[in-house]
């Protein structure tokens, strides 16, 4: 169910940025902390036990699995690592425009869509459901943020105006919220670093295009085509 490690391969060329860690970076992770383990999870760990890394908060938004299952990884992590002091905040649980239903209804037109996340059927759950048999690793006794990813990473870049990395490595979903509640977030961040920029396309005989992307662009926020 995990995705290719292209997320742990970004963070770790991040790292290795020439000139990285004469000062410690200031980052906001923003993942689909699919989970037990796997690359998700991974990459997170590269940047939270890094020297050179402040982590300022990680931001957990649905892509792979439900964010509240993503949730509950995240934090069992950050307790078995002794890192408990790293903010966990909720993110979107729902793209801002593509559906389930719409992704389903997309399949006889377009082909079958062979991975879709925490929508697939072969693991489908309701999404505030977080079943104990997806967390083999324990429940975690630490709790989320009572502040959402989205209003977090504004008040960040506003506390520390061109210095904040926003490492964003699932949907970009939070990042379009916080775009919609304060336009001036892009420019006061300091650089986004994002990954999975997996597409491709065909030309279907009826004459239209579709494409085809990563579960990343697929739920940020809609799977497109074009006539």
């Amino acid at each position: 169910m995990m995705k290719r490690p292209f997320g742990l391969a970004l963070v770790l060329g991040l790292l290795t940025t020439p000139g990285f860690g004469v000062q410690r970076r200031k980052v906001i992770i923003d993942e689909d902390a699919a989970g037990p383990g796997g690359s998700n999870l991974q990459a997170i760990m590269t940047l939270v036990q890094s020297p050179d890394v402040e982590t300022l908060g990680i931001g957990v938004v649905s892509g792979d699995q439900w964010r509240d299952e993503e949730l509950a990884h995240t934090l069992r992590l950050l307790e078995i690592v002794g890192r408990t002091d790293i903010l966990v905040l909720p993110g979107a649980v729902f793209p801002l425009i593509h559906t389930r239903e719409q992704a389903f209804l997309d399949e006889p037109l377009f082909g079958k869509i062979n991975y879709m996340g925490a929508w697939d059927l072969r693991w489908w759950h309701e999404p505030f459901v977080v079943p104990a048999a997806a967390v083999p690793e324990g429940m975690p006794t630490a709790k989320p943020a009572s502040e959402d990813a989205a209003h977090f990473m504004l008040r960040m870049v506003h506390q520390y105006p061109h210095q904040v990395t926003i490492v964003a490595v699932g949907p970009m979903t939070d990042l379009a919220l916080a775009i919609r509640l304060d336009p001036r977030f892009s420019e006061l961040a300091q650089e986004l670093s994002w990954a999975e920029a997996l597409t491709r396309c065909r030309t279907l005989p009826n004459g239209r295009a579709i494409h085809a992307t990563s579960s990343t662009f697929g739920s940020t926020p809609k799977l497109r085509t074009s006539s």
